[in-house]
């Protein structure tokens, strides 16, 4: 795609090609789509399309970011209640999960954790968790400790369309950060009269 001085993608300096990179220690990623529309600056109704290109590399922390914008937005995934628990109650996992959290926190401005799992998923019974309640309280000081933002986004399917959803919305939330100042309205039109 040509960009042109005129073109919205160069005045608001909107990519028109974007990079998902996923950390390669990702069993079972999230997918992308090729192409990503998001809202036009200017006109209400308009959607500004921007491709999509998705490469696995080792991330230094995180499992996901874009690689235009590698210090703004990244998320670190937890796939289940189980891990959850291993990672913060296990002596070496808890050492190694808590140095990744203060890596994510300090890496970016917009630390996102992403766990596969509702609230009550997270307290249920699980002849290979004994203390739920202990993993609900780990994930709640980490994140508070670490000043991390929390989706919980619980799914009983990961067939392909389901992880695409699913990194479709990740990637509109990274862009999302990455694109905030972009899209203000300015000040002079919020005032009050």
């Amino acid at each position: 795609m040509t960009i042109r001085k005129k073109d919205v993608h160069y005045r608001y300096e909107i990519p028109s090609l974007i990079t998902v990179q996923i950390d390669t220690r990702e069993q079972i990623p999230m997918l992308f789509p090729s192409m990503i529309s998001i809202g036009h600056p200017e006109m209400t109704h308009k959607m500004l399309p921007i491709e999509v290109v998705v490469q696995k590399v080792k991330l230094d922390f995180g499992d996901y970011r874009l690689a235009e914008y590698p210090t703004v937005c990244v998320i670190e995934r937890k796939a289940s209640q189980l891990e959850i628990f291993k990672n913060m109650t296990e002596s070496l996992d808890r050492i190694r999960q808590a140095k990744a959290f203060r890596k994510l926190a300090t890496g970016c401005r917009y630390p996102y954790i992403l766990v596969e799992a509702s609230p009550a998923e997270l307290l249920s019974s699980n002849p290979r968790v004994k203390q739920p309640e202990l993993v609900c309280h780990r994930l709640a000081l980490a994140i508070a400790k670490y000043d991390l933002r929390a989706l919980f986004i619980p799914w009983k399917s990961r067939n392909p369309d389901v992880r695409r959803k699913v990194g479709t919305f990740m990637l509109h939330l990274m862009l999302g950060c990455a694109l905030k100042g972009k899209f203000d309205i300015p000040a002079v039109l919020l005032e009050e009269k």
